[in-house]
């Protein structure tokens, strides 16, 4: 190998190795001023927990492929057992736009109703909540 080549392949591997050591020592704010989060979460019993994530896990594969706005979506379970996910949206309009076509799409809602029937719960039940970045 020359020389140059081995400068290069060490050159990156600095920088790889500096950039990783940043970002671990340095944390990013959740949203940005403006952005919407959005947490749901609804109660499910402990053996139904899995069935409900695998659902929420398809509403949100759904949502990727067919939602005209753009946001970003993350499943999980909640300390006390409730499942849920958490949602970025751009802002209160791109929030609003998503809710309006999620309220309109009939697939989408049958299957947010299916997380519910899972839970043994209605979507009544889930708890919505939005908070908006400064």
């Amino acid at each position: 190998m020359n020389l140059r080549y081995l400068s290069y392949l060490l050159y990156i591997v600095l920088m790889i190795t500096g950039v990783n050591t940043y970002a671990a020592e340095t944390l990013e704010p959740v949203a940005k001023k403006g952005q919407v989060i959005v947490i749901y979460r609804g109660p499910c019993p402990s053996g139904k927990t899995k069935a409900a994530m695998r659902k929420i896990e398809k509403i949100i594969s759904y949502e990727r492929k067919n939602s005209p706005v753009s946001y970003s979506s993350s499943p999980g379970n909640w300390e006390d057992g409730q499942v849920g996910a958490v949602d970025l949206h751009a802002s209160q309009s791109a929030m609003e736009k998503a809710f309006a076509w999620q309220e309109s799409d009939k697939k989408w809602s049958k299957m947010y109703d299916d997380v519910a029937k899972i839970c043994g719960t209605t979507v009544q039940e889930f708890h919505v909540h939005m908070l908006t970045a400064n």
